[in-house]
Protein backbone atom coordinates (compact mmCIF):
# COMPACT_ATOMS: atom_id res chain seq x y z
CA UNK A 1 0.00 0.00 0.00
CA UNK A 2 2.82 2.20 0.75
CA UNK A 3 4.70 1.71 -2.63
CA UNK A 4 1.21 2.71 -4.51
CA UNK A 5 0.83 5.91 -2.38
CA UNK A 6 4.53 6.67 -3.05
CA UNK A 7 4.12 6.10 -7.09
CA UNK A 8 1.03 8.15 -6.88
CA UNK A 9 2.71 11.16 -5.22
CA UNK A 10 5.74 11.24 -7.75
CA UNK A 11 3.08 10.94 -10.27
CA UNK A 12 1.07 14.04 -9.07
CA UNK A 13 4.55 15.73 -8.65
CA UNK A 14 5.76 15.07 -12.48
CA UNK A 15 2.37 16.11 -13.90
CA UNK A 16 2.20 19.20 -11.79
CA UNK A 17 6.20 19.71 -13.08
CA UNK A 18 4.78 19.63 -16.95
CA UNK A 19 1.51 21.37 -16.66
CA UNK A 20 3.71 24.13 -15.08
CA UNK A 21 6.38 24.02 -17.78
CA UNK A 22 3.50 24.39 -20.73
CA UNK A 23 1.98 27.22 -19.00
CA UNK A 24 5.62 28.60 -18.82
CA UNK A 25 6.37 28.44 -22.36
CA UNK A 26 2.97 30.19 -23.17
CA UNK A 27 4.01 32.89 -21.36
CA UNK A 28 5.26 36.14 -22.95
CA UNK A 29 9.14 36.66 -22.13
CA UNK A 30 10.61 39.21 -20.21
CA UNK A 31 10.53 42.70 -21.13
CA UNK A 32 13.15 44.35 -23.44
CA UNK A 33 15.51 46.74 -21.45
CA UNK A 34 14.61 49.75 -24.14
CA UNK A 35 10.53 49.57 -22.78
CA UNK A 36 11.83 50.70 -19.18
CA UNK A 37 11.46 54.10 -18.35
CA UNK A 38 14.30 56.43 -18.13
CA UNK A 39 16.09 58.27 -15.06
CA UNK A 40 15.59 61.53 -14.43
CA UNK A 41 18.08 63.94 -15.38
CA UNK A 42 19.05 64.98 -11.85
CA UNK A 43 21.51 63.78 -9.35
CA UNK A 44 18.95 63.20 -6.77
CA UNK A 45 16.69 60.11 -6.32
CA UNK A 46 13.45 60.23 -7.37
CA UNK A 47 10.68 61.20 -4.91
CA UNK A 48 12.80 62.66 -2.51
CA UNK A 49 12.15 66.32 -1.52
CA UNK A 50 14.94 69.08 -0.28
CA UNK A 51 12.66 71.30 2.33
CA UNK A 52 12.83 71.33 5.79
CA UNK A 53 9.66 71.13 8.24
CA UNK A 54 8.65 73.08 11.49
CA UNK A 55 5.94 72.33 13.50
CA UNK A 56 2.57 73.88 13.31
CA UNK A 57 0.69 75.88 16.62
CA UNK A 58 -1.65 74.01 17.78
CA UNK A 59 -4.54 75.85 18.69
CA UNK A 60 -5.77 76.62 22.57
CA UNK A 61 -8.98 75.98 23.39
CA UNK A 62 -11.10 76.99 26.75
CA UNK A 63 -10.67 74.63 29.68
CA UNK A 64 -14.25 73.48 29.48
CA UNK A 65 -13.93 71.43 25.84
CA UNK A 66 -11.19 69.11 24.35
CA UNK A 67 -10.35 70.51 20.60
CA UNK A 68 -11.10 67.68 17.66
CA UNK A 69 -8.85 66.30 14.94
CA UNK A 70 -10.98 68.37 12.58
CA UNK A 71 -10.31 71.59 14.54
CA UNK A 72 -6.74 71.24 14.26
CA UNK A 73 -4.61 72.90 11.52
CA UNK A 74 -2.18 70.24 9.49
CA UNK A 75 0.89 69.06 11.19
CA UNK A 76 3.80 70.64 9.89
CA UNK A 77 4.70 73.81 7.74
CA UNK A 78 7.05 73.92 5.52
CA UNK A 79 10.33 76.34 5.77
CA UNK A 80 13.13 77.33 2.92
CA UNK A 81 15.65 76.98 5.86
CA UNK A 82 16.15 74.82 8.86
CA UNK A 83 15.69 75.41 12.12
CA UNK A 84 17.71 76.77 14.42
CA UNK A 85 17.18 74.33 16.78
Amino acid sequence: MQILIGVVVVAVLIGAFVLGARVRDGESGPPHPSSHPLRPSTDRPPGRMSEYRRPAEVPRADGTRRLRPYQLRAGTETSPAPSRE
